[in-house]
């Protein structure tokens, strides 16, 4: 078989996997989107059999053969990282027995839907046992990859090449270094009035007000879909057709809105990706801490400046003028950006942010390495928001069970947030060398800006390691002092300290 044939036949085969995803993607989407609840067994069960069937061609071991058949031949670099991919995916999956794999997607279903049950009910108790036997199914799965990493290493090192405990050790204690005490001190100075964004805003005329943001930040139906769930979420069918959601509060004016635009920040990302690698593993599989400094760059940099809410927030008073009468466009940008500690994540302020992440990421190794049980995991987490936060948490609600990735396995992501973050202040500093971001801002040319990081990060998806991305684009290696600085400066700005 020649080497053209070889690939052809690769091509083939990478089209079907890609079929079976997409089918399995479609309905993960329908499972966020309310489905009746007492069909939720026999969804689980047959999504199980689907992505059973997937696993088995996504395991065949034909296929193994031939990529390892390919290595040897004479590989342009774009045959040779799709190559390296699949052949690191194998290594992952291969050994798994597929009985086993259908039963953990069984236990994946029936934890998704309990989650959703306990977390309306503020019930962690009675979520708790399919986390249990969530986790326990996960570290067997994990088992099989023929690695040298520790379970949890393996699972940072999956959501982020090359990132594993020792690396973000470093990286937090960095962070807690200099931002703990530069909160302590934003606690004693004088405070800045945020009442206004928590009157009600009622969800229908925030939906109707959504479209005003879509539109300048050039998010448009031919290739985006915006939707509802329980937590906002990004999916990428393919460049064309992503799909995000939002989720509205009545007493939050701010939420939706940054929320949509951070999520439209990963929607660019998958949009942007050059041609060539659509429907390819090299468009599946860009690294999550790459990935969240994209939609971590709009919601903060963008997002939360004051040429943004120059434009933007007269059509938002226009919308609310009541809840709005007497607040000043500088009065609204100094509100989004306050800093206090909070209860819920995705709520959370820049400074504070990466306490929220440092808290997940201590219990999560906890819960990987077996010093912290999943039972009276939420007394855990309440000890934990009081130490790092100061914060009492009143229900596990808005503690513990306030996130989907436990829920959905996915375990080993929460650190690439704070990474997301520091990578997304470098990628930034960059680019207002290059050009003049807040002025492009005022003139209402936001997609400008994303043409510049479709030049720099978008275009080439996973074909480059995360390292060699952001080299690429900022010509420096990783460097934590972009973020530290940048939150430094703006924050004693703010609070006048």
């Amino acid at each position: 078989m020649t080497k053209e044939e070889k690939l052809l036949q690769l091509k083939q085969w990478e089209d079907k996997v890609n079929a079976y995803g997409m089918a399995l993607t479609m309905i993960g989407l329908d499972a966020n989107n309310n489905p009746p609840t007492d069909g939720g067994s026999y969804r689980n069960e047959k999504r199980a059999i689907l992505a059973g069937e997937a696993f088995k061609l996504e395991n065949d071991p034909s296929i193994y053969e031939l990529l390892k058949d390919l290595e040897k031949e004479e590989l342009d670099g774009d045959e040779k990282r799709i190559v390296e991919l699949y052949v690191k995916e194998f290594e992952k999956t291969r050994s798994v027995p597929q009985e086993e794999f259908v039963e953990y997607q069984k236990c994946l279903g029936a934890s998704e839907q309990a989650w959703l049950k306990y977390k309306l009910e503020d019930n962690y108790e009675g979520y708790e046992p399919y986390l249990k036997e969530l986790i326990e199914k996960h570290k067997k799965l994990i088992s099989y990859q023929n690695s040298p990493l520790s379970l949890y290493n393996r699972m940072l090192d999956d959501h982020q090449n090359g990132w594993n405990e020792e690396k973000y050790d470093a990286f937090f204690n960095k962070v807690k270094e200099r931002i703990i005490p530069l909160i302590k001190e934003i606690v004693q100075a004088k405070q800045i009035d945020q009442s206004f964004l928590f009157k009600t805003y009622p969800a229908k005329a925030q939906r109707e007000f959504m479209p005003e943001i879509l539109s300048y930040i050039g998010f448009t139906p031919n290739w985006g879909k915006l939707g509802e769930s329980e937590h906002p979420l990004t999916t990428s069918i393919n460049k064309n057709d992503i799909r995000f959601t939002t989720k509205y509060r009545e007493n939050n004016i701010a939420m939706a809105i940054l929320s949509s635009i951070h999520e439209v920040g990963h929607a660019y990302y998958g949009h942007q990706v050059s041609d060539r690698y659509d429907g390819t593993i090299i468009a599946h599989t860009i690294n999550a801490g790459i990935h969240e400094s994209q939609s971590r760059l709009c919601e903060n940099h963008l997002g939360r400046s004051l040429p943004f809410w120059k434009v933007n927030y007269p059509k938002l008073q226009k919308a609310f003028p009541t809840q709005l009468e007497g607040v000043t466009t500088e009065d609204f940008y100094r509100a989004i950006n306050a800093s206090e500690p909070s209860l819920i994540r995705t709520d959370a302020d820049e400074l504070t942010y990466p306490l929220h992440i440092i808290i997940r990421y201590e219990i999560e190794k906890g819960l990987f390495n077996g010093s912290i049980p999943t039972e009276n995991l939420n007394k855990v987490w309440n000890e934990k928001y009081e130490e790092y936060l100061g914060v009492k948490v009143p229900n596990d609600k808005d503690g513990i069970l306030q996130d989907m990735h436990w829920p959905y396995a996915y375990f080993g992501y929460f650190p690439t947030y704070a990474l997301g973050s520091a990578y997304a202040a470098q990628f930034y500093h960059k680019m207002k060398e290059e050009i003049d971001v807040d002025q492009l801002l005022l003139d209402s040319q936001y997609p400008v800006i994303m043409e510049w990081l479709k030049t720099h990060v978008h275009q080439y998806a996973n074909r480059y390691s995360p390292d060699e991305v952001l080299e690429k684009a900022t010509g420096e290696t990783f460097q934590v002092n972009y973020y530290l600085d940048y939150l430094e400066e703006k924050y004693r700005r703010l609070y006048n300290l």
